[in-house]
C-alpha cells in the first residue's frame, strides 16, 4: 500500500537530474485510461482487477513518460506491475468458478462484486464503483476495530473474503464449492478463514445502501471472530459483544443500523427504523428492571434486533468510557471466561452496577427526539 501511495504522489525519491519537466523528473506520468472519479479510490486498494486489465499501465495507474528516457520511478512502477501480474495469476476463486471475476484486495479484505448495475435511488451504480465504495467501507470498519482493540500486525490470521453475486446460481455454487453450505440466503463463516457470500436478492440486497450496510456490518463480525484467536464466541457467552460490534461500525458509517447479525433474522422487522438512540432512551426510561444481565446470557442468534440495539448502546458506552478495556475483555471472552466475570474483572463493578452506570449515561446522553449524542 505504501508503495502505491508513494508512486501516485510522486514522493518515492525522484531526483532532479533525471526525467523531464513534463513528468516532474519522475520518469512516469498518470495513466489517462481510468475514471478520474475513482483515481483516489484505486490508490487506496492494494489490487483491482479492473485497473489491472488496463493495457497501458497494467494497473499501476502510471505509464512511462513519452518525452524522456526515464527517471528514478520507472523501476518501481515496473515492480508494481509485476506484483499486479502475480496477483492476477493467483486466483483460487476464479479457478474454482472457471471465469474471471471483478475483484479487489485491500489490507484486510478480498472482495468480489459481480452484480452488474445496482439501484441507488433513481439512478444506477456500476459494479466497479460499488466495489470501491464497499472497499472503503470495510476498511473504515477495520480502522475502527484496530483503534478500539489496539490491533497490531499479526493479530489477524488471514484476510476476510466477501462476495456478492447478481444471480442466485453463482451464490449457490460458491456456497457449495467454497463454504460447504446449501443455504440460499446471505451466509458467513466466522473464526477460521472467515467468508461471506450473498446475492442481490430482490427487496433485500438489491440497493446500494443496503449492500454497503450489509458488508460493513458483516465485516465487523468477521474481523472480530478472527482477531487474536480464530474463534466466534457469539454462542459462547460473547453474543452481547459480537452483536454490539456488528451494529456499532455500521451505525458509525451510515448513521443507522438496519442489518441483522444472523441470516434468519432478515425476515424480522427493523427496530425503530434503524435509528436507535431516542428509542433506547425511552425504553430504558420506562423499564426499571436491569437490562444487561439477560443480554449476557443470550447468543447472538437468539437476540431480536431490539436486544441487539441494547448491545450496540452498551458497546458505544464501552468505546466512549472504557476503550482501554476492550482488548483484554475480548481476550478473556475468547478464552471462554464467563461474561459476568470478564466485566467484573476489567470494569471493577458488578453486572448490576455496570447496568446502572450504562443506563445513567444513556439518560444523560441520548435525546428523546432525534439521534444526536450529547457531548459529541
Amino acid at each position: 500500500m505504501l508503495l502505491v501511495l508513494l508512486l501516485l504522489s510522486g514522493l518515492s525519491g525522484a531526483a532532479d537530474d533525471q526525467g523531464c519537466r513534463r513528468c516532474e523528473h519522475r520518469g512516469v506520468v498518470p495513466c489517462t485510461n481510468h475514471d478520474k472519479n475513482l483515481t483516489a479510490a484505486e490508490s487506496e486498494v492494494l489490487f483491482c482487477s479492473r485497473a489491472a486489465a488496463c493495457e497501458a499501465c497494467g494497473g499501476a495507474l502510471l505509464v512511462d513518460c513519452a518525452r524522456c528516457e526515464g527517471g528514478p520511478e520507472n523501476a518501481a512502477v515496473e515492480q508494481r506491475r509485476a506484483s499486479i501480474r502475480d496477483w492476477l495469476a493467483s486466483t483460487p476463486i476464479e479457478a474454482r468458478l472457471g471465469r474471471p471475476l471483478p475483484r479487489i484486495e485491500t489490507e484486510h479484505f478480498r472482495l468480489v462484486v459481480e452484480t452488474g448495475d445496482v439501484r441507488e435511488g433513481r439512478k444506477k451504480v456500476d459494479q466497479h464503483s460499488l466495489i470501491h465504495a464497499i472497499a472503503g467501507d470495510v476498511e473504515a470498519v477495520a480502522r475502527g476495530l484496530d483503534e478500539h482493540f489496539v490491533v497490531v500486525d499479526g493479530d489477524y490470521f488471514t484476510k476476510m473474503q466477501m462476495w456478492i453475486w447478481g444471480e442466485p446460481e453463482s451464490h449457490k455454487e460458491v456456497m457449495l464449492e467454497l463454504i460447504g453450505s446449501g443455504s440460499s440466503g446471505d451466509f458467513k463463516m466466522l473464526g477460521r478463514a472467515p467468508k461471506f457470500s450473498v446475492w442481490t436478492e430482490p427487496n433485500l440486497f438489491d440497493r446500494v445502501d443496503t449492500i454497503r450496510a450489509l458488508f460493513a456490518h458483516n465485516a465487523a463480525h468477521m474481523l472480530l471472530s478472527n482477531l487474536e484467536r480464530e474463534l466466534w464466541f457469539g454462542d459462547l457467552g460473547g453474543g452481547w459483544l459480537d452483536a454490539g460490534v456488528g451494529h456499532y461500525y455500521e451505525y458509525e458509517l451510515f448513521g443507522r443500523s438496519t442489518q441483522f447479525c444472523i441470516e434468519e433474522a432478515t425476515l424480522s422487522e427493523t427496530y425503530a427504523d434503524g435509528v436507535w438512540r431516542a428509542a433506547i432512551r425511552k425504553r430504558l426510561d420506562k423499564e426499571d428492571r436491569p437490562q444487561l444481565p439477560p443480554l449476557l446470557d443470550r447468543n447472538t442468534g437468539a437476540m431480536k434486533q431490539s436486544d441487539q440495539a441494547l448491545c450496540w448502546s452498551f458497546y458505544e458506552w464501552l468505546v466512549l468510557h472504557h476503550a482501554a478495556k476492550l482488548r483484554p475483555m475480548l481476550d478473556d471472552l475468547k478464552q471462554k471466561m464467563a461474561a459476568r466475570d470478564v466485566l467484573k474483572t476489567h470494569l471493577g463493578l458488578s453486572v448490576l452496577e455496570i447496568d446502572a452506570a450504562w443506563r445513567a449515561w444513556v439518560a444523560a446522553s441520548y435525546p428523546l427526539k432525534g439521534d444526536k449524542l450529547r457531548g459529541r
